[in-house]
């Protein structure tokens, strides 16, 4: 896993060759409390990180391409219907990657440990989560598309019987024939929006109308940013049911990306001075 400066503002999320765009917009309405959050917050990440890892304006990148030989808190699906490890040869640009071979209802990567990955998000003004993708099979006898989501999930905000309370992101829909080779699915998205973005659902409970699943009552999607215990990429489309199928992909440079508030900024651009004069 190798954390990096994070050189571009755009905020413009992609999935593949254009798809699932999510375009925020900056938030004004933020008041003193928040910002002193952040600053906090943004603070600890800074004392956290070290010395080994670069803190730049625009922010901090942490990506996990497996050349290590370590998955650093992502977990494929194990057991009885096949097996998830990293393929040595298989990632994309022919290094390491990691990959599933695995018969069921659908595929679940998920990281509930790596701290780069779970946590409060609330503190940073953008999040930027991607990565590559490679589809050699999804079907038994005839290829069949699945959807590709990506799912912030907060057992902390669970309610009614349900495992976890989330807010999922759904790229498109994937199968074998969709694309050669590797593709770079990507969303940016704001933390702090109070309702669900354009593009996002809610988890957690069912609307007694439509039957679709939804947030819990009180939960916003704020709430769910600040609490999240589990992140997750996955086949699982919450609300639909899925055959039985095989399933053949490999997943590659999983990245996050967190962009710190102006008022956090200023506070590095601050501890830089304070760095130079004691210097003198």
């Amino acid at each position: 896993m190798s954390s990096k400066v994070l050189c571009g503002g755009g905020v413009l999320g992609t999935a593949g060759s254009g798809h699932a765009k999510n375009t925020m917009r900056p938030r004004t309405d933020r008041g003193a409390a928040p910002v002193k959050g952040k600053l906090m917050k943004l603070t600890a990440l800074i004392f956290a990180l070290g010395t080994t890892t670069a803190v730049s304006l625009a922010g901090v990148t942490t990506t996990v391409d497996f050349e290590d030989g370590l998955t650093h808190g992502w977990e494929g699906p194990q057991g009885i219907g096949g097996s998830t490890y990293i393929d040595n040869t298989g990632g994309n640009g022919g290094g390491a990657g990691y990959r599933t071979q695995f018969n069921n209802f659908g595929i679940d990567f998920r990281n509930n440990t790596n701290s780069a990955f779970i946590g409060d998000f609330t503190g940073f003004d953008e999040v930027t989560v991607s990565f590559d993708l490679k589809v050699d099979q999804i079907g038994t006898f005839l290829p069949v598309s699945r959807p590709f989501v990506l799912e912030m999930r907060s057992t902390t905000l669970a309610s009614g019987g349900y495992p976890w309370a989330s807010a999922y992101f759904l790229f498109d829909w994937y199968g074998q024939d969709s694309f050669d080779g590797y593709t770079t699915l990507s969303t940016t998205f704001d933390p702090n929006a109070v309702a669900l973005p354009a593009g996002w659902g809610g988890y957690g409970a069912e609307d007694p109308v439509t039957f679709e699943p939804m947030l819990p009552d009180g939960v916003t999607y704020a709430d769910i940013m600040a609490n999240v215990d589990e992140m997750a990429i996955t086949t699982l489309l919450p609300g639909y049911f899925f055959s039985f199928d095989d399933y053949d992909f490999t997943l590659d440079n999983i990245s996050i990306s967190t962009v710190p508030a102006p008022s956090a900024l200023a506070l590095i651009g601050l501890g830089g001075m304070v760095g130079t004069r004691r210097r003198r």
